[in-house]
């Protein structure tokens, strides 16, 4: 009786044990950075650019397959707002200081903006066309910008409906682009300066179902994320009408297309990276995001990076999904988990991307009961067999001495 705290502290660490064993094997990681990231862009080579919309701005390089960025292009210490890819590797960025907007200019593989081209004030969210045409959404003058390719100043510049939130470009250079507070997608053909048509995303009432989210796929199939009507808008080529919906729960903010035609979902609410598989057209099962996802897009290797702005210590996480843990949940694995945060090695000096403290810790918090479990289990042993050592010698004193 009088050790059965010890047995209680024995059998509490050992649960610990258990309880964290799980943490062990997780197939996601994290990719560290310092700063805000809100957009993101994966190259042919499958190198990110991460857009910071932090102290200092910049844009973070990440090889393929890293756990940091090697380096980071200057913005001349303005946040970026948008990013885009050219299809010879060119890479795009809006940037903004309250007074002027901008359109920097990186040659592919380039270590800073060679040049760059002013837009309205703003927040910027950018695509770029096949032939290199750059689209830049004005938000607060509910137009969209366009700059021919190699441009060095805005060529035309479109009205569209009220918020414009994002611009996805299909092969042939038809621009669409989400008006989130209007509840409407514009059609913008190649070259045209004026809409050609407008797809109406409102509900029964006439309030805006908040298009946000826009992807254009191989086939030029465009799907939209609705946030009020928490579903995926699907326009078929050619279409001036939706011609079904996918549901999606949670408010979904953001989607990527994949090659095969596989669409990936970041919802907000529920903090969620769903997965809809081409041949089902239908949520196929989903991941937990380590924060609130926002923008994500989809390697070469089929991972999917997601941002998570404003959640951890240093202003937002980064979370890279395998391809191998996407494809287990989409066949109905109950084994989900959210990215793992291994522990980073140690940065050269002057590096500009660093361990996410935040992250780290909330999900090491696992191993660390681990850690404690084993030393309770370890103490408390000790201490039983000492007892009991030290029973038997003065039960056989107490022989010897009668």
């Amino acid at each position: 009786m009088k050790y059965r705290w010890a047995t209680f502290t024995a059998v509490f660490g050992a649960i610990l044990g258990l309880a964290a064993a799980p943490a062990v094997a997780a197939p996601d990681e994290a990719i560290y950075v310092v700063g805000t990231p809100v957009r993101v862009a994966i190259a042919a080579d499958g190198t990110a650019y991460l857009g910071n919309y932090g102290p200092g701005g910049g844009v973070f390089v990440v090889p393929a397959g890293a756990a940091r960025a090697t380096r980071t292009i200057s913005t001349g210490g303005h946040p970026a707002t948008g990013l885009a890819l050219g299809p010879d590797g060119t890479l795009y960025v809006a940037t903004t200081d309250g007074y002027q907007g901008a359109v920097g200019v990186v040659p592919a593989g380039g270590a800073a903006i060679a040049r760059s081209i002013p837009v309205s004030a703003g927040l910027h969210p950018l695509a770029a066309g096949p032939d290199g045409t750059v689209y830049v959404a004005n938000p607060a003058g509910n137009t969209l910008s366009v700059i021919a390719p190699s441009g060095t100043a805005v060529d035309r510049t479109v009205k569209v409906g009220a918020g414009p939130a994002e611009v996805a470009v299909t092969k042939d250079g038809t621009a669409f682009v989400t008006s989130q507070t209007a509840g409407t997608v514009s059609v913008i053909p190649a070259g045209a300066a004026t809409v050609s048509k407008t797809i109406e995303l409102v509900s029964d009432t006439g309030t805006s179902e908040e298009p946000h989210g826009i992807a254009a796929g191989p086939d030029g199939t465009v799907y939209v994320a609705n946030i009020k009507s928490s579903d995926i808008a699907v326009v078929k080529p050619g279409a001036g009408t939706v011609a079904e919906r996918i549901y999606v729960e949670g408010g979904p903010q953001d989607v990527a297309i994949a090659q095969d035609g596989s669409l990936y979902v970041t919802s907000l609410l529920t903090r969620k990276l769903s997965v809809i598989r081409p041949e089902t057209m239908d949520v196929a099962g989903s991941l937990p995001t380590d924060g609130g996802p926002g923008h994500l897009a989809v390697a070469p290797d089929g991972s999917v990076i997601v941002l998570s702005p404003g959640t951890g210590a240093t202003g937002g996480l980064v979370s890279r999904f395998s391809a191998a843990a996407l494809a287990e949940v989409s066949q109905g694995s109950t084994a989900a988990t959210p990215p793992a945060s291994a522990a980073p090695a140690a940065a050269p000096a002057g590096e500009m991307a660093a361990a996410q403290p935040s992250s780290g810790s909330w999900n090491a918090l696992p191993a660390v009961a681990g850690g404690v479990a084993a030393a309770v289990v370890g103490v408390a042993v000790w201490i039983l067999v000492n007892a009991r050592r030290r029973k038997a010698g003065l039960a056989a004193g107490a022989s010897q001495a009668g």
